[in-house]
Order: C-alpha cells, then structure tokens, then sequence
C-alpha cells in the first residue's frame, strides 16, 4: 500500500507541474555564457590570414532574454514547446589591422521549437527540433571597443568595422544554434504563484508567467 501510494504521490507532482507549466513565460535577463580568455599560439596567427574575426573562445560574454510557451497536450504531461530569445553576445576579435585586443558586441535573437515532458515533478525533459531553429543577427547592431586601456587612436576601430561586420555572422550563428541544440532539459523547476525558476544549463533563470 505505502509503495502505490508513492507512486500516486509522483505521478501526481508530475501531473501538477505539467498543468501549471502551459501558458508563456517571460525571462529574466541572465548570463548564459562566459567563456575563459583564449590566448593564440603560433599555430594560431596563421589560420585567419589578413581577415578580422571572432574566433571562439576568447573571453566572450552572452547574455539572453527568453520566452518560453509551453502548450500541453490534453491526457499527458508534456506538449509542445516554443522558445524565443534576445541576445547580446561580446566577443574578442582577432585581427591583423592593430596590436590591441578588440572587443565586438552584438544583438540579435533566437528562436527554436520541439516538445516537453515532465519527469520526477520538478525536471523538464526538452526536445529541439533542429530544423525549427532560426538565429538572427542584426549587424547593424555590431559595435567595437577596445578591449583594455589603451593610447590607440578611436578611429582605428573604424578601419576594421566593416570586415568584422561581414564574418561575424559566420561565426555567431553556428555558435548560438549549437548551445540552443545542446538543451535537454530543465532542471530544479520551481512555481510559486506567476513566479517560476529553473535551471537550463547550469545558468539559474527566473521567469514570469504572462
């Protein structure tokens, strides 16, 4: 008897956090990424020829606003799931152009689609359907600045904006598709009233039911 009743007791939880799941939610702006400062080796100086760049690993920074829509299928604990965020992402540029580490720093936003399920009443498995996610990017948006102090002359920057306007696409995109790809889960997901906290890779967000 106390073994059914565990179970009821589980299923149970499952159930109640897969009701108070569907609806939209509103995030939050959090860091979703920072990565350690790379520092280039020989080897390095000559992979990207005379082109301005944002390689990977180089002290980049990621911050997001997402939205979440969970629809839930009737008779189950899971659904469909929508997801959209703003970004920001900061990144260091290599280039050929001047000595001082260059930082570039760009919006743009994410969206992605697939389902969920509800597993042991606070864990949300994820599903992505990867042919559903689209990156955009808005250069237009795209903005230098010097990475640390330095005498170098503004207009400098000037010189190679243009040239990293036109690769970091290249480069963003791919990146921000892999980490969105890489979600499988939430964890530890909490609902307090219209107040819901969880974790989706390691990053602790807060979100606010609409």
């Amino acid at each position: 008897m106390v073994a059914v009743v565990g179970l009821a007791s589980c299923g149970g939880g499952e159930a109640k956090l897969a009701g108070e799941l569907a609806g939209t939610w509103k995030g939050n702006t959090a860091m979703v990424m920072k990565d350690k400062m790379h520092k280039p080796d020989k080897e390095d100086k000559h992979k990207g020829g005379d082109r301005d760049k944002a390689p990977r690993g180089d002290g980049g920074e990621m911050t997001c606003t997402p939205t979440l829509t969970f629809v839930k299928t009737d008779g189950t604990n899971g659904g469909t799931l929508n997801i959209s965020a703003d970004y920001t992402v900061s990144r260091g540029v290599e280039t050929t152009s001047i000595t001082t580490p260059v930082k570039a720093t760009v919006n743009g936003n994410v969206k992605a689609s697939g389902t969920w399920t509800v597993k042991d009443d606070d864990e949300v498995i994820v599903t992505l359907d990867p042919s559903n996610t689209v990156v955009n990017i808005d250069t237009t948006s795209l903005a230098l600045s010097y990475a640390k102090l330095t005498d170098a002359p503004q207009d400098s920057l000037n010189t190679i904006k243009g040239r990293v306007a036109a690769n970091i696409t290249d480069v963003i995109k791919p990146m921000i598709a892999t980490r969105v790809q890489k979600m499988r889960k939430f964890d530890d997901v909490k609902i307090t009233g219209n107040t819901m906290t969880l974790e989706a890779g390691h990053n602790k967000m807060t979100f606010t039911k609409q």
